[in-house]
């Protein structure tokens, strides 16, 4: 290591240190200036992104059960415009769920795999891509498309699944005829469920399984 016996020495040496690395030292200024101002301006646009879209969902939302031909425009603005925020994956949500409790199966399917298209990925919702991936499996599990069921909720973490997950797992296999592991499934939702109502529905169906 050098030793410098003085001040004018050091100095010196740091200027003769900046002299001999200054390329380098201007692309790491510059490779830094360029990250900071990108994300300034990414999250700046976001921002804004998030802004406009939670306008356009108030007024889509207010009109969502009048059917009404604005409700529409609002909502295919949503989904071109600003389809990555938050807003437009629960107008996803919201729209789905509606058409499944109506019995439109076939169309909330479309949505429910577009849902889980745009909130899945590293800067997905987690929490949306678990609520589109959960409601595939049951709209799949009442076409009887048992091996699509699985293949919906086999991402899932086996450490952290819902209770309702093992449950439709179980009702998937015992479809396929594997009785002895929708057993195993149903065993498992059975031990990760507070609910009372979902336990005697999932005790009920063991008892089926057992007789």
């Amino acid at each position: 290591m050098a030793e410098y016996s003085s001040d004018e020495e050091r100095f010196a040496a740091l200027v003769n240190f900046f002299k001999d690395n200054k390329n380098i030292l201007l692309i790491v200024l510059s490779v830094i200036s360029v990250f900071f101002i990108t994300s300034i301006s990414l999250n700046s646009y976001n921002n804004s992104q998030n802004e406009k879209a939670a306008e356009i969902y108030d007024a889509w939302f207010s009109t969502f059960s009048n059917d009404s031909k604005d409700g529409q425009d609002y909502y295919n603005s949503l989904q071109t415009k600003y389809s990555n925020t938050g807003y437009a994956q629960l107008a996803t949500m919201i729209k789905a769920s509606s058409l499944a409790r109506e019995g439109d199966l076939d169309s909330a399917l479309i949505d429910f795999l577009e849902l889980l298209d745009a909130s899945s990925g590293i800067f997905g919702n987690e929490m949306l891509s678990s609520i589109a991936k959960i409601n595939i499996a049951r709209i799949e599990l009442s076409k009887k498309n048992y091996t699509d069921v699985l293949k919906t909720l086999e991402s899932f973490n086996s450490n952290s699944e819902h209770s309702l997950v093992y449950e439709i797992k179980g009702d998937a296999l015992l479809g396929l005829q594997k009785n002895d592991l929708a057993l195993d499934q149903y065993s498992l939702a059975l031990e990760n469920t507070q609910n009372e109502s979902q336990k005697s529905l999932i005790k009920m169906k063991i008892n089926r399984v057992n007789n």
